[in-house]
C-alpha cells in the first residue's frame, strides 16, 4: 500500500473519530471524508502512442513499430504469464495457451494503441505500456480470461490497478485456465512443482 493511501485513510479515520466525537452529523463528515479524497486523488495521465503490431512473442509481450519506424519490444504492465519462450526456463503449463490466446486477438498489422508507463523502461530497456485493441485494455483481458496474473506491481505504473485486481477475483472465483489448479498461482508467479504432483 502507498505511502498516500495510508495518509487518506488516517485522515479520513481521524475526520470520522472526530466527527462523531464532536457531534457532526453523518452526511456533513462524509462530504468532508470525500473533499479530502478528492484532494489527494490525482488523475495519472499517460501518453498514448499508436503503433503496429510486428509480433506477439508471448502473453505479456509484444514487438511493434512506432510512428516513427522504431522496433520496440513492449512489456505489458502490471501482468504476468506463464513462460512459454524464456531463453533458461522451461515452458511452464498455461504458458503456450496464454500466447496462443495473445496471439488470437492481436496480430500481425494490428493497429494498438500504448498507454506508455512511468517509468518508460524496465530494466531489460522493453518499453511498459497498457495496450489497447479497439478500445479493449488488452492487459485487462488477458487477466479476465484467466491468463495471466496481476504481478510487477510497482508504483506509479498502478493507474488500472484496481481493475485488474477486480478481474484477477473474478477470473479466480471461475476457476478460468492459470486458476483452474490450486496453490499453482502464487504471489511470485507460478509453482509448477504443484502441477508435477497430480
Amino acid at each position: 500500500m502507498g505511502i498516500k493511501k495510508l495518509l487518506i485513510g488516517a485522515i479520513t479515520a481521524v475526520v470520522i473519530l472526530g466527527g462523531s466525537y464532536l457531534g457532526i452529523s453523518k452526511s456533513n463528515t462524509n462530504s468532508l471524508v470525500d473533499s479530502i479524497q478528492n484532494v489527494f486523488k490525482e488523475e495519472i495521465i499517460l501518453e498514448k502512442h499508436e503503433a503496429e503490431v510486428i509480433r506477439v512473442i508471448d502473453g505479456d509481450t509484444i514487438i511493434v513499430k512506432t510512428d516513427e519506424g522504431v522496433e520496440e519490444r513492449v512489456r505489458l504492465l502490471l501482468i504476468d504469464t506463464p513462460e512459454s519462450v524464456h531463453p533458461t526456463e522451461p515452458e511452464q503449463l498455461f504458458g503456450k495457451e496464454s500466447s496462443d490466446y495473445a496471439k488470437e486477438i492481436i496480430k500481425e498489422g494490428d493497429v494498438v494503441t500504448l498507454e506508455v508507463g512511468n517509468p518508460e523502461r524496465d530494466h531489460y530497456d522493453r518499453l511498459l505500456a497498457y495496450v489497447w485493441i479497439d478500445d479493449v485494455n488488452f492487459n485487462q483481458l488477458m487477466i479476465e480470461n484467466g491468463y495471466a496474473r496481476v504481478g510487477y506491481i510497482y508504483e506509479p505504473n498502478t493507474k488500472y490497478l484496481n481493475e485488474f485486481e477486480e478481474s484477477e477475483i473474478n477470473a479466480k472465483n471461475k476457476k478460468e485456465n492459470i486458476w483452474s489448479i490450486d496453490g499453482y498461482v502464487t504471489e511470485d508467479g507460478f509453482d509448477m512443482s504443484v502441477v508435477n504432483k497430480e
